[in-house]
């Protein structure tokens, strides 16, 4: 009995996740202009209830401290791959059903599809925030050879395409040619829950 009300809060948790998504895109829509990108769908949900010590949940609770998320798949299970400015990495493998089910139409992490990435942290002035992992204004289409790479900052990343750096605490650009800021996601986030990143 205890098992299946877990089950069904999880559920419920994750269905919360998605709506607050879906909610802050409806009111993003509407009025004024919208700083989440569009361009590209991404979909990304975490369970950090399932996974308390990992990087993206010290990314979320860590001012200034950012990870950029990857997923891959390993015998039928989806994988996510996190690494920091510093080179850590991580691979978490999603083991339940319910975890791998967020995934069942795909994998959609903005102008990479499915091998894109998303840069993930809290900042000193706008919380949370999401950024597609490719340089906003390489990427004309579906590709990751425009992969924003750390510099000796963590909290500034580098296309090695046009040489633009960007700030991860705004999205603006801080050197180079001008152009079009990081292209944002929404995040929603219940501590000790989901996490939800979409547009």
């Amino acid at each position: 009995m205890s098992h299946r009300w877990n089950i069904g809060r999880m559920v419920a948790r994750a269905a919360m996740a998605v709506a607050m998504v879906a909610a802050v895109t409806v009111v993003a829509g509407c009025g004024g202009e919208s700083t989440v990108s569009r361009r590209y769908p991404c979909h990304f949900t975490f369970h950090t209830e399932w996974h308390p010590t990992s990087m993206i949940v010290t990314a979320l609770n860590s001012y200034n401290y950012y990870v950029n998320i990857a997923m891959t798949t390993y015998r039928g299970a989806y994988v996510v791959n996190s690494s920091d400015a510093k080179g850590t990495k991580e691979s978490i493998t999603l083991s339940n059903e319910l975890e791998n089910l967020a995934y069942s139409g795909g994998i959609y992490l903005g102008a990479g599809g499915a091998y894109g990435s998303i840069i993930v942290g809290r900042t000193n002035f706008n919380g949370i925030v999401a950024w597609d992992g490719q340089c906003p204004n390489c990427a004309t289409g579906y590709t990751s050879s425009y992969q924003l790479k750390w510099t000796d900052n963590a909290t500034v990343v580098k296309c090695s395409n046009c040489g633009r750096t960007y700030s991860l605490e705004t999205g603006a650009i801080l050197s180079g040619n001008k152009g079009d800021r990081l292209m944002q996601y929404i995040v929603s986030y219940v501590p000790n829950g989901v996490l939800g990143i979409g547009n």
